[in-house]
């Protein structure tokens, strides 16, 4: 091999070793930003600091005053899905934006009591996994009004248009949705129902 191949060989490892270090510093970057945002949210949505700000106000308190902001983003809360190793930050709204940023709170269902129905993408980093819950999986989620544990009981594939299991509910109950891959006609869903 001639000194100009090997000279050539050594420049071309040593730029994709540079890439590979760029973009692996950018994704642990990432991962420390994003972890950070999820402590700080769960720290926030405290029992205790929640009473202190409802506590602390002249009685008028809105959802503003109870919610927190990131980067000038509302979060509404945390989920954490341990089966599949996921936890996550909640936004208000479904729309393509809103699950770009996370996981996504249907603007039509409650907060914390009742049926709590929450969308995500099917993709890694997200929900990709959603469909390897079981019955009795546990899933904890974390709104500005306080702190829930859930256990799965229902996993199933409805059609899109089928929305049904988000309706409320007396019970307390957790519904996830997500799309099914190759399926856009539908929808996989996990539903928890709170732990007593």
């Amino acid at each position: 091999m001639s000194k100009k191949l090997k000279k050539s060989i050594t420049i071309l490892t040593i730029i994709i070793l540079v890439i590979i270090a760029v973009v692996s510093t950018f994704f642990i970057v990432k991962y420390f930003i994003n972890k950070k945002e999820i402590d700080t949210t769960t720290e926030y949505y405290t029992e205790d600091k929640i009473q202190d700000r409802l506590t602390n106000d002249d009685g008028n308190v809105t959802k503003e005053d109870l919610t927190l902001k990131i980067n000038g983003e509302t979060v509404f809360g945390v989920i954490n899905i341990p089966k599949i190793n996921y936890e996550g930050l909640v936004y208000e709204g479904t729309n393509i934006e809103t699950l770009d940023k996370g996981i996504g709170h249907f603007e039509n269902s409650p907060f914390l009591e009742g049926n709590v129905c929450l969308a995500g993408h099917n993709y890694s980093g997200v929900w990709k996994y959603l469909y390897t819950l079981q019955n009795g999986d546990k899933i904890t989620y974390t709104s500005f009004l306080g702190t829930k544990e859930y256990e799965v009981n229902k996993v199933v594939q409805v059609n899109a248009t089928d929305w049904t299991l988000l309706e409320d509910t007396d019970d307390n109950i957790l519904t996830l949705v997500t799309c099914v891959k190759n399926e856009p006609n539908l929808r996989f869903i996990v539903q928890a129902i709170e732990c007593k």
